[in-house]
């Protein structure tokens, strides 16, 4: 048991190393390729800070406990949608532009209420995942084609950049970090949560989701705390929206996900309805303030009661 708890707390380390390796030789990446701080923001961190839930999804999917597979990407989003962004406008009230507004936080609950209406028949199958896979497409190329219009109009002030090499090395070394904790946090986290007595369910939408949610937290917090309003909460919404979308989709295609009744029922509803509360926040005004923000992480605090205490919602 003792060996458990060091491997999964050593697992959530190197996950957090690995991405926090990832992410800072992604700039750099992108200043050699002269890509628009826009790609970096919404896309790349987006998908680097996914990699987390994808490895754990996927690992627990592949050792069967495929509600915890389901249950990490549900409680993940709700995580970070809730919890993180609430704690960072705790921290400074942020204010937020019109791209996130209008885009961003709409595409995160098409996200969600898609993940729901595909479930609804209890199984995420390939075609499903082909589905998300495809609906991500055309926020992947209108936010590219956005990035691609700012770099051209930034071309002439561009700085030649020498090669990479070493943080291309570092980027491989980032990412083989964060697959080896998503196995340890899979395989020990399992043996902690089953001598708790915890269902794969619990275990995915506590454990996993916490785990794999630690890089959007360190990203979106510090970015409010360097005041960077528009990159803490793009970040969160577009990873939403890839793990919602891309992640779930390619999972479902690499192995059908059977969906557990509770997921459809109550926690896939309460995520759209975050998403549908939060986008209500960031468009009155302009800004997401502290009540607000105790507001979403009431909604967590209710989000996870109902997951130990095992009731649940009549949401149409």
């Amino acid at each position: 048991m003792i060996s458990a708890v060091l491997l999964f707390a050593a697992g959530i380390g190197l996950l957090w190393s690995g991405t926090s390796t990832v992410l800072r030789r992604v700039p750099k990446l992108a200043a050699w390729l002269r890509v628009s701080p826009l790609v970096i923001t919404v896309l790349l961190l987006a998908i680097m800070t996914s990699l987390p839930e994808f490895c754990v999804s996927l690992f627990a999917a592949l050792r069967g406990q495929h509600s915890a597979a389901m249950g990490n990407i549900v409680g993940s989003n709700f995580v970070t949608l809730t919890f993180v962004a609430g704690l960072c406008a705790l921290w400074r009230p942020i204010v937020v532009g019109p791209t996130i507004r209008e885009r961003e936080s709409s595409w995160m609950i098409l996200s969600a209420g898609l993940l729901l209406v595909l479930a609804l028949d209890g199984q995420l199958s390939r075609g499903d995942g082909l589905v998300l896979l495809l609906a991500y497409l055309p926020y992947f190329h209108r936010t590219l084609m956005e990035a691609k219009q700012q770099r051209q109009a930034e071309a002439g002030s561009a700085a030649v950049v020498p090669h990479p090499g070493r943080d291309i090395l570092l980027l491989l070394l980032g990412l083989g970090m964060i697959v080896l904790g998503a196995n340890w946090i899979v395989v020990n986290g399992t043996t902690l949560a089953k001598a708790l007595g915890m269902s794969d369910l619990l275990i995915g939408v506590t454990f996993y989701a916490f785990g794999t949610s630690l890089p959007e937290l360190a990203i979106a917090l510090g970015a409010v705390i360097h005041r960077h309003a528009d990159v803490a909460l793009g970040e969160i919404y577009a990873s939403n929206i890839f793990t919602g979308l891309a992640v779930a989709g390619a999972l479902a295609l690499i192995l059908p996900l059977p969906v557990e009744p509770i997921i459809v029922q109550r926690d896939l509803p309460l995520l759209v309805v975050a998403g549908v509360l939060l986008k209500m926040f960031v468009t009155s005004g302009g800004r997401f303030v502290r009540t607000e923000a105790l507001a979403m992480i009431a909604i967590f605090a209710f989000f996870l009661s109902a997951q130990f205490l095992g009731f649940g919602i009549s949401l149409p």
